[in-house]
């Protein structure tokens, strides 16, 4: 029977430090080695969302604003709250928040939705309008959008919260003709 510490040591073997210093070596383990197939098989996924990822191009939350964000150094360029509308209401409402932020060319949007659980008379009740959000982030007027989306940091909200990176226009539609240079 191989041991977690084993499949541990196993799966870390190739792993480098990222400042190239080298480790003492270890003793290996007592065990006969763990095979390629089972290696592969402990490594965990790159990346686990509980949320989806939005975008039809496969891109993700850029890591460098996200770093930002986290940091402090960059703060949403718009935000919008939901507390207190109705389902329709708070709808119409992202929708017409991410088309204004696309028309004024932002990339990063907060839109602070509610963390969505509350206790009413001994019941948990959640909110509708955060499950319902990401629905209505994956319509296609606003899929064309939002590239990524992801939960905010606490000091922007926390799990009531999430950024919105929002797709650039296209460079060619947004430039003059007459500034470009003629040679």
């Amino acid at each position: 029977m191989v041991k977690d510490a084993d499949l541990f040591a196993a799966a870390m073997a190739d792993v480098k430090r990222l400042d190239g210093k080298r480790r003492a070596a270890r003793p290996q383990p007592q065990e006969a080695a763990v095979a390629p197939a089972v290696r592969r098989a402990i490594r965990p996924p790159a990346a686990i969302s509980r949320e989806p990822e939005l975008g039809a191009d496969g891109g993700s939350f850029d890591r460098d604003i996200s770093r930002k964000l986290s940091r402090r150094q960059l703060a949403p360029e718009a935000t919008i709250d939901l507390h207190g509308m109705t389902l329709a209401a708070a709808e119409g409402a992202v929708t017409r928040f991410l088309e204004r932020a696309v028309e004024r060319d932002l990339r990063v949007v907060l839109i602070v939705t509610g963390k969505g659980l509350r206790e009413e008379n001994g019941r948990t009740i959640t909110g509708r309008i955060r499950a319902e959000f990401f629905g209505w982030l994956d319509r296609t007027d606003n899929r064309a959008r939002v590239r990524a989306v992801r939960a905010a940091h606490a000091h922007h909200g926390g799990t009531g919260a999430f950024y919105v990176l929002l797709r650039r226009r296209s460079s060619a539609s947004s430039r003059s003709l007459r500034a470009t240079p003629q040679r």
